[in-house]
């Protein structure tokens, strides 16, 4: 059966966020997340690697890559489809890596930014939504663009919102780029103050530089 691709993006976006829900329509479209695949040992103990001396992380079933500052803390992630994730307290960044696997070949799909362009009004509504529902907040200084990374193509969609707590008051920045490539989707976010993106938005938009994306060659055998 063909894949509803509007129901896709919400999911994509969905992933993109902190928390990943599971939802019947994830099952019904998804492929099991990478955790779920290593949870119940039907990937390769070979799928990934990560060295901690040199904070390089290498994913073998999705063919991507990220060379990450020796600085940064790196985790897996809390979203259910999150294979990786960067902090660096200093600067109060975080920097995201979901994958997600359609259950049908991406192959002869349009690349990401036609998707979103044929899909504009859609996507852009669901992401306000989706902002307003897990942070309580609503969208700023909203931009979408065609980028490359890679030489890939990605949408590139970079926006403010305001986080509110006991005693702090901020708004943060979120860059993110989602991609079509090896029959996967991936979204790759930045998060950060506002106030410290504005004072070298250069660095962390040559944040997304760190991605590299591996030959076939590299793939494992599952």
């Amino acid at each position: 059966m063909k894949i509803k691709y509007i129901t896709l993006a919400f999911l994509l976006i969905l992933a993109s966020c902190n928390e990943s829900k599971k939802t019947t329509k994830e099952e019904k479209y998804l492929k099991e997340s990478y955790k779920e695949q290593k949870s119940d040992e039907s990937l390769s103990k070979h799928s990934e690697h990560f060295d901690s001396l040199t904070n390089i992380y290498s994913n073998y079933k999705y063919l991507i890559s990220i060379d990450a500052p020796d600085h940064w803390e790196i985790d897996f992630g809390t979203a259910k489809h999150s294979i990786f994730r960067g902090n660096d307290p200093e600067l109060a960044l975080t920097f995201s890596i979901v994958v997600v696997e359609p259950k049908t070949e991406l192959k002869h799909s349009k690349n990401a930014w036609e998707f979103y362009l044929d899909n504009k009004t859609k996507q852009d509504a669901e992401l306000k939504t989706i902002v307003k529902t897990q942070f309580n907040s609503e969208i700023q200084n909203y931009k979408a663009n065609k980028s490359y990374i890679r030489n890939i193509i990605s949408a590139n969609h970079a926006y403010d919102f305001l986080v509110k707590s006991t005693d702090l008051e901020y708004l943060n920045h979120v860059i993110n780029h989602q991609i079509y490539n090896n029959d996967y989707i991936y979204t790759l976010t930045a998060h950060m103050p506002k106030i410290v993106y504005d004072e070298q938005p250069e660095y962390f938009e040559r944040l997304f530089n760190l991605i590299t994306f591996l030959p076939h060659s590299e793939k494992i055998n599952e």
